[in-house]
């Protein structure tokens, strides 16, 4: 059925296609007899309805019947012979999807596929030294931040600071009307916290029980919540408790609770997980610097699909981020444009280094898969099956991360067989 594969450029190929007059007549065949198996038409029988008079009234409706199935059939079996993987969905020349009876029928794909990159140079590598110290600075900032992650809260009748907890009732008021939807009953709000507007931070400081407060907001036009985009809305809150927030102090009580039997261990032990953590970063940088020389190295196109498939991935990221983070977006067209030469770069990168993957025989094992994903449990507290499901929701296999794992295992190679001066 495969004509012809012609290579209109390095990353682009057209097939002609034929499909047999034979292989036509047959599905046409097929449909007409289901149809008349199935049809009632006044004054014949049915199964005895002339074909004349199916082809009449159902003639259009086979004709696409069968495109519609012989078509992706014949395009399949065309990629699999001319051994092709594309990267984009096929653009078909539908122009000419036209049924004559007695003829074949002939039709071409545009397709696009990965490059084929035949020498990939990785050798020689220089990569620059890279150095860290863990300061006794670092040390005591992690230990506050245990201590800040251990601290309770005790119901007090003193005014409420920053760190304390206020236990709220809020109405909300649109255009002097109530808001149920942005109201809350005994809501607990932790003052001086990003999690909170600061004007409400500023509003109840000092505060104590019984104290009530209004506060005025403002919401710009573009916020993702239609229903206070471009409005103002009065939060009249009343303060039902507070709470003072106590935080432990560095002893060998604190010590145990992180898994450490003395505040000298505790400190081991956090200089110890910095100098890694360090480390990994340096790690994750010189591999930054591998791919960086690997583009330089290597001049080749990349297909459009691919690139516009990492644009919007990064488009997704960064309205993700702007969100969490309560800032102003930009329009999709300006990032689009922002984000294309590195879009373009990483697309380079996976392709590089799938090509050096092939090239040195590299595969990611079930135990790789497995090893990586107790790692991941581990780290966020999570069961296995949970990381499993997680990846399979959100990516909707676990191919992401045997990518990102094969990536990194080839980056590794190259970093083994780099200078590092």
């Amino acid at each position: 059925m495969l004509q012809e594969v012609e290579k209109v450029s390095a990353t682009t190929r057209k097939l002609k296609i034929n499909v047999p007059q034979d292989v036509i007549q047959s599905e046409t065949d097929s449909v007409y007899n289901q149809i008349r198996a199935t049809t009632k038409i006044p004054g014949f029988r049915p199964g005895k309805v002339p074909h004349a008079i199916l082809v009449k009234k159902f003639g259009k409706s086979v004709e696409a019947q069968v495109i519609e199935k012989v078509v992706p059939q014949s395009y399949m079996e065309a990629l699999k012979e001319a051994k092709l993987e594309p990267v984009s969905y096929p653009d078909i020349d539908d122009k000419k999807l036209e049924l004559i009876p007695g003829q074949p029928l002939s039709f071409t794909v545009t397709i696009e596929v990965k490059p084929e990159i035949e020498h990939v140079n990785y050798e020689g590598i220089v990569l620059n030294k890279k150095t860290f110290s863990v300061e006794d600075d670092e040390v005591e900032r992690s230990i506050k931040l245990l201590q800040e992650s251990k601290a309770l809260y005790s119901v007090s009748d003193d005014e409420v600071k920053e760190g304390d907890m206020a236990i709220v009732d809020s109405d909300a008021f649109i255009e002097g009307e109530l808001n149920s939807e942005l109201s809350y009953k005994e809501y607990p709000l932790i003052l001086g916290t990003t999690d909170m507007p600061k004007e409400f931070s500023e509003a109840l400081t000092g505060k104590k029980k019984g104290d009530a407060v209004e506060i005025k907001l403002n919401f710009e036009s573009d916020h993702p919540n239609r229903t206070i985009a471009g409005k103002e809305v009065l939060f009249k809150v009343t303060v039902t408790e507070t709470k003072k927030k106590n935080v432990p102090p560095v002893d060998d009580e604190l010590a145990q609770s992180a898994n450490c039997s003395t505040v000298e261990e505790l400190r081991k032990t956090i200089r110890e997980n910095l100098a890694k953590r360090k480390e990994g970063e340096i790690n994750l940088n010189y591999k930054k610097d591998i791919l960086d020389e690997l583009i330089r190295r290597h001049d080749f196109d990349v297909p459009t699909s691919m690139v516009y498939g990492e644009i919007e991935s990064m488009i997704h990221h960064e309205k993700q981020d702007a969100m969490r983070q309560g800032r102003e977006l930009k329009p999709d067209e300006e990032l689009a444009k922002e984000f294309e030469t590195k879009a373009r770069e990483n697309v380079k990168s996976v392709l590089l280094l799938e090509a050096i993957g092939k090239k040195d025989k590299i595969e990611i094992t079930d135990d790789d898969i497995k090893i990586a994903i107790e790692e991941i449990s581990s780290r966020n507290n999570l069961k296995p099956e949970e990381v499993t499901k997680l990846y399979t929701v959100r990516e909707g296999s676990m191919d992401a991360l045997k990518s990102r794992l094969f990536a990194d295992k080839v980056l590794e190679m190259i970093l083994e067989k780099s200078t590092i001066q």
